[in-house]
């Protein structure tokens, strides 16, 4: 291990407050449309220029460009009134944090868009392996692809039972394999108008 990879441990591991017992966020009781009106609005108290179109409320994958290279997408259930998770996907650098940060605090007002930076960077660098993040009841997952052509953050409930820090559920073997095949063109998606 590195000093890098050492200093980077310590940061996060400094930002980050344990709980044994997680606090159920309600991610999952906002709609599309909610999202897409909260991450505006965090977008409009940062003064940033990201802009998302308000989501019809259906079922299934939604998808809008944030910016160039960066798209937020989100997946209500099957009533289309609640989320099961929202994803930052980033082929390009410009505005790719600040649309993570604006994703992550339109979910939740209290989490603090440099500590996400800090841990999605040492990620890619590959200096904490296959871990998430776990903050107030969300789980914060990072998926790479094979080929670096992009960077998602997945954003979901936290469930204890669910084997989040197994290879399956954060490494390149689970999201990235679905995630990956949604973008290649597996998934029918919801593009906002």
């Amino acid at each position: 291990m590195n000093l890098a990879s050492i200093f980077s441990t310590l940061v996060l591991a400094s930002s980050v407050s344990v709980s044994s017992t997680p606090v159920p966020r309600e991610l999952l009781s906002m709609s599309p449309g909610d999202f897409a009106q909260r991450f505006n609005a965090v977008a409009r108290e940062a003064k940033s220029e990201i802009v998302l179109p308000v989501f019809k409320t259906a079922p299934g994958w939604h998808r809008a460009n944030a910016s160039s290279g960066v798209s937020v997408l989100v997946r209500a259930d099957g009533s289309g009134h609640a989320l099961e998770e929202v994803v930052v996907v980033c082929r390009e650098v410009p505005r790719c944090f600040a649309t993570i940060g604006t994703a992550a605090q339109a979910i939740d007002a209290e989490v603090d868009p440099r500590l996400l930076q800090h841990f999605v960077m040492a990620r890619i660098s590959t200096q904490l392996g296959e871990v998430g993040l776990v903050i107030s009841g969300l789980a914060y997952i990072v998926v790479t692809s094979e080929d670096d052509d992009y960077v998602a953050l997945v954003i979901r409930q936290y469930k204890p039972d669910s084997g989040f820090g197994s290879h399956v559920q954060a490494g390149r073997g689970g999201d990235a394999g679905r995630i990956g095949g949604d973008l290649a063109g597996g998934t029918t998606w919801r593009n906002a108008s």
